[in-house]
């Protein structure tokens, strides 16, 4: 199998503000070439300023980008074979969605033909064939950003890039988006680069995500990799909710207080203080005595799912989510004392 070619190569990227403030701090990533690639992170984590850079908008204080081996630093935007998709869309509202898909081609003097005949393809790819002479004012906001794809893809850009782009829809319509999105990128082959604060967005659509937060990367890797093996407490508490348990290795397993004790093959050496790491659904309410020993402090009903609130016998808090596979039947109520089951293949050991 060849190996897949690496599209954008992002090497030890510093950005310095005003005061010395580092908005980037030694990025390096690699991203691949047909990969749907995002970046994840709070407000403030870098992730913009990233995408800016790569777009050509800014240029880094120090380190390179470079497309398919060639450096893009301190090339203009418009000489760069990368298109970007705003979060506000950016269409000119007196033109035609038609005449909006062609405005990149008409700038690049393409003939008339070949114009008509690549807008036909972009709007049948985006699922807008019977619109074209409307105006954007008279579509709705999931037709708009279709609009916003379909010009952004027209010129076939060797890499493609969303900033925040599903953030204005509201959330049915940005589900539908979500695979939408991921198969414009399947079907044109092109590099997508995402950036988004959304969890559940970076989860459903990449390929691999990097978590960002404070000017650096904290993890890269697949959104299973990125869910199930977390590398270190920011990046467990920022993706998805998780149970965060502090204990102590034991010569068996782990104490995690007063006759709180879980059994398992501890890597670390014995007398080291880690944190247990566990995802609410990896876990189950038994009866007591199956389990360690806690106590239902709330009990929240979610349709799909049943949260439990527990307390431990050493105090620590703890979720648990449950399926209601069988209908809303919450076995348990609040002031119950019941056991708590963990997998524990599901238990991530922290060390920081």
């Amino acid at each position: 199998m060849t190996a897949t070619r690496t599209a954008i190569d992002i090497d030890q990227v510093c950005m310095a503000f005003a005061q010395g403030a580092l908005a980037l701090d030694k990025v390096s990533l690699g991203i691949r070439e047909n990969e749907f690639f995002t970046l994840l992170g709070p407000s403030g984590c870098g992730k913009t300023t990233l995408l800016r850079l790569i777009a050509g908008f800014e240029q880094p204080t120090s380190g390179d980008i470079r497309l398919h081996g060639t450096s893009l630093v301190g090339t203009l935007p418009f000489k760069r074979p990368i298109n970007t998709v705003f979060q506000s869309y950016a269409l000119f509202p007196h033109l035609t969605v038609a005449q909006n898909v062609a405005f990149g081609l008409e700038v690049q003097r393409q003939s008339t033909a070949a114009i008509q005949q690549t807008v036909a393809e972009m709007l049948a790819l985006v699922k807008l064939e019977g619109m074209a002479s409307r105006k954007p004012a008279q579509l709705s906001g999931g037709q708009q950003q279709r609009v916003a794809l379909a010009r952004a893809l027209a010129n076939r850009p060797k890499v493609l890039l969303l900033d925040e782009s599903l953030s204005a829809l509201d959330l049915k319509l940005r589900k539908e988006m979500q695979v939408e999105l991921k198969r414009l990128q399947r079907e044109t082959g092109i590099t997508f680069l995402f950036v988004t604060h959304d969890q559940e967005e970076a989860l459903t659509m990449s390929d691999r995500i990097a978590v960002m937060s404070g000017g650096k990367v904290q993890q890269v890797g697949s959104p299973t990799e990125i869910y199930d093996h977390p590398a270190n407490r920011f990046v467990a508490r920022f993706i998805g909710d998780i149970n965060l348990l502090p204990a102590t290795v034991t010569s068996d397993g782990y104490q995690l207080g007063e006759g709180v004790w879980l059994p398992a093959a501890a890597a670390q050496p014995v007398g080291q203080a880690v944190t247990l790491a566990v995802r609410p659904e990896r876990m189950r309410v038994n009866a007591p005595g199956d389990g360690l020993a806690a106590t239902v402090q709330e009990v929240v009903y979610l349709g799909t799912d049943t949260l439990y609130q527990l307390t431990l016998e050493g105090g620590h808090p703890c979720q648990v989510r449950m399926q209601n596979d069988r209908g809303a039947q919450q076995r348990w109520q609040r002031g119950d004392r019941v056991g708590l089951v963990l997998d524990p293949t599901a238990v991530q050991v922290l060390e920081d």
